[in-house]
């Protein structure tokens, strides 16, 4: 236990807090989650969230909060906005470790547990960017663990004590993302309870965490809805409502199934140990309390979700950590009973790992390719991208050599590790541009939109962009008015059509710089060659993104 805390920090630091800032900003989310705390920060306004001025009432204020503090303390930057998502799953992992302790497993089965969800694909990536899903998946996770701890609590007081805090997380969960922070702990707990015949505490236990979850919801419900009254129909029917049966209208509508290969993929590299897991699983009791619990509280919210029109990868994330808690137990469980010694066959992984590993350090010391994704002088990232392989691979043969049932999980765990810290550094340069991160272009060629004399006209694409670096929420929109379109009504000065374009840049170019920005570099094209458009100071275009500056000056 003394060694494995450490060790788990360290984990948690290496993959999470380290590699923070080492990538550029991605629209539309991370600019979208940047520049909503940012206008926050600049307005005062801190009750009704705004997009480029304009409402926008998708989900409600507390990971903008959380966003905007992390600005406010470590500055306008990517690790600050990214900041909160890696501490939510820390934050997973660690409710994880304190579950099982509760559980009464082996004393180190929490804190494996807990370094399996750290190291799994799906969460490295939820931890790693500003998405309202790490921080969900925190408050829910805390939320499903601490009504546990109260189930099983063996006095009045600490029962009250625990179903506080399990209220209290789903109110924080609902400031989060809505109504979804409610709903999801609800269908895990319900079902386990029928399951185990204790259906009067359904009737019995909810009435303290109502009362957390109103006193924490209450005070930011209320004051919304007397700063803007048509919050809560908006946020209710629209963005709950309709988004889960919109069918084909919904938001990213996919397939029923959608989420099995999703949750596999988010799994990696414990996928390839599920049938292991499952079968050390096997010698448990389907009676025991914990195991009918995660198994709720995996498969039900999986159907939840797969049930929904809209579908997202990152709608899975608040299952990962019942899937990190059953592969541990299943894991531990399948090597003590059956720990296969060194062979042939549990070496194939180690080679390949070392394959792939021989494959990229030849590329770096040779450089047969004759370009690279990262450019001519991004060779020596394939010299990580060995030296992490070989790494994974040489821990991969420590553990299938190691006896030990918990020690051979603990080795896994670390494997993939320096692989998974690398993976910021080793995205290909070329996919760090264009509209998914315009930072770089931007900062280069759209110096003047720091002037607030400056009219900014955008697509809604890029207009996040423009928010975040250049702290300009006063964006007109050309096209379509996108995710802002409720919001936007009543305000028709804020959007422009083809022709309205045309005369604006007209009428206000003789009086001030005007830059247009714009995704589809052809209808860029077609409206400089428009003939009655005044003088261009300035046109660039690269790659998805183009930029011209009209006017009678520019910088």
């Amino acid at each position: 236990m003394l060694r494995l805390l450490p060790i788990f920090c360290i984990v948690f630091v290496v993959i999470y807090l380290l590699p923070l800032g080492s990538r550029p900003i991605v629209t539309p989310d991370e600019s979208r989650y940047g520049a909503i705390p940012a206008e926050m920060l600049s307005t005062g306004e801190f009750v009704a969230p705004r997009l480029n001025g304009i409402r926008y009432f998708e989900k409600p204020v507390l990971g903008y909060w959380a966003i905007a503090a992390s600005q406010k303390i470590f500055g306008k930057n990517a690790w600050a906005i990214r900041l909160p998502s890696a501490l939510s799953m820390g934050f997973a992992a660690l409710c994880l470790v304190l579950l099982s302790r509760r559980l009464k497993l082996r004393p180190e089965a929490g804190w494996l547990a807990a370094l399996i969800y750290i190291t799994m694909l799906g969460v490295v990536i939820g931890g790693g960017v500003a998405i309202l899903d790490a921080m969900f998946t925190g408050a829910v996770t805390g939320a499903i663990v601490f009504f546990y701890m109260a189930w099983t609590a063996r006095t009045p007081g600490s029962r009250v004590g625990w179903l506080s805090l399990f209220g209290g997380f789903c109110g924080l969960a609902f400031l989060v993302k809505g109504f979804l922070g409610l709903a999801i702990p609800c269908i895990v707990i319900a079902p386990f309870l029928l399951w185990m015949w204790r259906w009067r505490d359904i009737f019995l236990m909810p009435w303290i965490p109502m009362l957390a979850a109103a006193i924490v919801i209450a005070p930011w419900g209320i004051a919304v809805h007397m700063a803007d009254a048509d919050f809560w129909h908006y946020f209710f029917w629209v963005e709950h409502i309709h988004r889960f049966t919109g069918g084909e209208e919904a938001q990213h509508p996919e397939p029923f199934w959608f989420f099995g290969p999703v949750i596999l993929a988010s799994a990696v590299p414990w996928t390839f140990a599920m049938i292991l897991a499952i079968l050390g699983l096997g010698r448990r009791d389907l009676r025991e309390p914990w195991l009918r619990y995660a198994l709720c509280w995996l498969v039900i919210p999986l159907v939840f979700f797969s049930i929904s029109s809209g579908k997202l990868p990152t709608y899975i994330l608040p299952c990962m950590p019942a899937v990190a808690l059953l592969l541990a137990v299943g894991l531990i469980e399948r090597f003590e009973f059956r720990c296969e010694k060194r062979s042939l066959k549990s070496i194939i992984p180690a080679l390949i790992l070392m394959g792939i590993g021989a494959i990229a350090m030849v590329e770096w010391a040779f450089g047969f390719l004759d370009s690279t994704p990262w450019g001519e002088e991004g060779s020596w990232r394939f010299g990580l991208i060995g030296a992490g392989f070989f790494i994974w691979a040489a821990f991969d043969l420590m553990a299938v050599s190691t006896q030990r049932a918990n020690r051979r999980v603990l080795i896994m765990a670390l494997s993939p590790v320096l692989m998974f810290a690398f993976v910021p550094l080793l995205l290909p340069t070329n996919w760090m541009g264009g509209y998914k991160a315009p930072g770089a272009f931007l900062l280069e060629h759209g110096t003047v939109m720091a002037d607030p004399d400056t009219l900014v006209i955008s697509d809604s694409h890029l207009m996040h962009a423009v928010n975040w670096f250049y702290d300009r929420y006063d964006v007109v929109i050309f096209g379509g008015p996108g995710e802002v379109a409720w919001g936007i009504e009543g305000q028709p000065d804020r959007l422009v059509d083809a022709p309205a374009l045309l005369e604006l840049i007209t009428s206000q170019a003789s009086q001030r710089p005007v830059v247009l920005l714009l995704r589809d570099t052809e209808w860029m094209q077609h409206i400089l060659a428009y003939p009655t458009l005044p003088p261009v100071q300035e046109s660039v275009m690269d790659r998805d993104i183009g930029l011209a500056v009209f006017g009678p000056a520019s910088s």
